[in-house]
């Protein structure tokens, strides 16, 4: 479904991302771009210190299609880096910090990485891993640190040209087992997700700034970084997360536009947000997961009024995106939204192809399609055949549509717990466990029972001193939140809950098997 009869989408591009970048520079000018706890550019500082990176990469030769890893947190100099790839049309790829020496080497290996470049803390790691490839490090002492390589660059260089369907990004899923997929991006798509993202935050304007805390690689960090590079908006970096510490982070630079996913927003709501000043917040942004009326409440109390939500996914960028803002959460916080200008969402059956599309209220998998869906995962045909076609993304996600159009996220394919012969979805159980006060967090699994095949089994961290299981039940009841088969047949209460390196839930974490 489209939102409008005006198709923006198609008005934009064969517009690429650099260009996007380099008029937004121009744009800001002498005022900050990029800051971070150590280091604040002006728009003007930020161009030249990636024109100049990106000379000295290129005399370290590195060309057009090569690609570059990252192992690094988020930081002004990591952006520098970045965008410094965009110039000679080589291929940024931001690997997981988390993950082990022995993935990250397949990682670099499945992606071809020519060259990495890693931060102080990751340098060691980097350096170990380097058999075959040159290290460049962000820090400010030591070999080939930050300084000493912007020294070696010309001033005059002369780039490649970039066009529209050069590849651009390798954005790694975080997949759990073996190489995770690797989603590529063009210019044009990364420029699609960049100019549509003004529809995601509450129209920002080059007056707002935005915090950032995730890693540059997870998809997160595109979809928020890119759209504000497009408005010449502010840029806040900041890799250590403590709640209070973000919280005050938020006050003393005065940042107008808040993203976090809804586990670590109640984190934030939980530590005393009423202390500060945060009156300049115009909005607070989730995703990544589905919220609740407790969530959109507390947000709209406490943060600011405006809380908006979308459904954005590593494959289908800003463009596709799904997004409400307070007219759909205020009466209906459980939303996902309505698609992005240009847009088009829609619900099909999981076991049929595109043309399979059910009717409304009925729920299936999601499709989207938009100027920004990538154009296929790297060294993976089969997948991306079956994943991507006519321009549409299969998501695995579950969801449904409304007789107003508006989507509602009911889940993962692979989140289905098989009991007594029903496919249960393991976040509507936990959609329905946090609607009750007390209870505020919760995670779902599904474990192997004789009877069942599987029972539901529910972890919860509470806010006071609930600790009895029947009350839980009896709420549950008592709200028609669940018909009785998929009331959970265990309640663990748990100080807390594991968690992602997104911030996500972690439901393997949880299961005992």
């Amino acid at each position: 479904m489209k939102t409008t009869d005006r198709d923006p989408q198609k008005e934009l591009f064969d517009e690429t991302f650099l260009s996007c970048f380099q008029r937004a520079c121009r744009e800001r000018g002498k005022n900050e771009f990029f800051t971070d706890p150590t280091l604040r550019l002006s728009g003007d500082d930020y161009y030249v210190q990636t024109r100049a990176f990106a000379s000295a990469l290129r005399k370290r030769g590195i060309n057009k299609g090569d690609v570059v890893a990252f192992l690094c947190q988020s930081s002004v100099r990591q952006s520098v880096a970045f965008f410094a790839c965009q110039f000679l049309g080589a291929v940024p790829c931001c690997l997981h910090v988390n993950e082990t020496s022995g993935r990250l080497s397949k990682t670099l290996e499945f992606v071809s990485a020519k060259l990495i470049i890693a931060d102080q803390v990751h340098l060691d790691v980097a350096r170990n891993l380097a058999t075959n490839h040159t290290v460049i490090s962000l820090a400010d002492e030591g070999e080939s640190n930050y300084v000493s390589f912007l020294a070696g660059s010309d001033p005059g260089e002369t780039f490649p040209r970039i066009i529209a369907s050069d590849l651009a990004l390798i954005l790694l899923s975080s997949g759990t087992t073996g190489v995770p997929k690797c989603v590529l991006h063009t210019q044009k798509t990364l420029a699609a997700t960049a100019s549509i993202g003004r529809f995601i935050y509450d129209s920002p304007s080059p007056r707002d700034s935005v915090i950032v805390v995730m890693g540059p690689s997870f998809a997160a960090w595109i979809h928020t970084v890119l759209p504000f590079v497009n408005i010449a908006g502010r840029i806040h970096f900041d890799q250590q997360f403590e709640p209070r510490r973000f919280l005050q982070t938020i006050q003393d630079e005065r940042i107008s536009v808040v993203p976090l996913v809804p586990t670590v927003w109640r984190i934030v709501l939980a530590s005393k947000p009423e202390e500060f000043n945060l009156s300049h917040v115009k909005c607070a942004f989730y995703s990544g997961e589905p919220g609740s009326a407790s969530l959109v409440r507390d947000l709209s109390k406490n943060i600011c009024s405006k809380v908006f939500t979308a459904y954005l996914a590593s494959e289908g960028g800003n463009a596709s995106g799904v997004v409400a803002g307070p007219q759909i959460l205020n009466s209906s916080p459980h939303a996902t939204g309505i698609p992005v200008p240009g847009g088009e969402v829609q619900v099909i059956n999981p076991e049929g192809d595109l043309t399979d599309r059910l009717p409304t209220g009925m729920v299936g998998e999601v499709v989207v399609r938009g100027c920004s869906v990538s154009p296929g995962y790297l060294k993976n045909p089969n997948l991306t055949a079956d994943r991507f076609r006519d321009g549409w993304w299969r998501s695995s996600d579950l969801g449904l549509i409304d007789e107003m159009g508006i989507l509602f996220i009911k889940g993962r394919l692979d989140n289905q717990i098989n009991t007594g012969a029903i496919k249960v979805s393991a976040e509507e159980i936990e959609h329905a466990l946090l609607q009750h006060p007390d209870i505020q967090f919760a995670g779902v699994v599904g474990e192997p029972d004789a009877q069942w095949g599987e029972r539901i089994e529910a972890h919860i961290v509470v806010k006071g001193k609930l600790r009895d299981e029947t009350e839980i039940l009896s709420f549950i009841e008592a709200n028609q939140l669940l018909p009785r088969h998929l009331w959970p047949k265990v309640i663990h209460f748990r100080e807390f809950l594991p968690l992602g390196p997104t911030g996500k839930l972690y439901r393997k974490g949880l299961q005992r098997r």
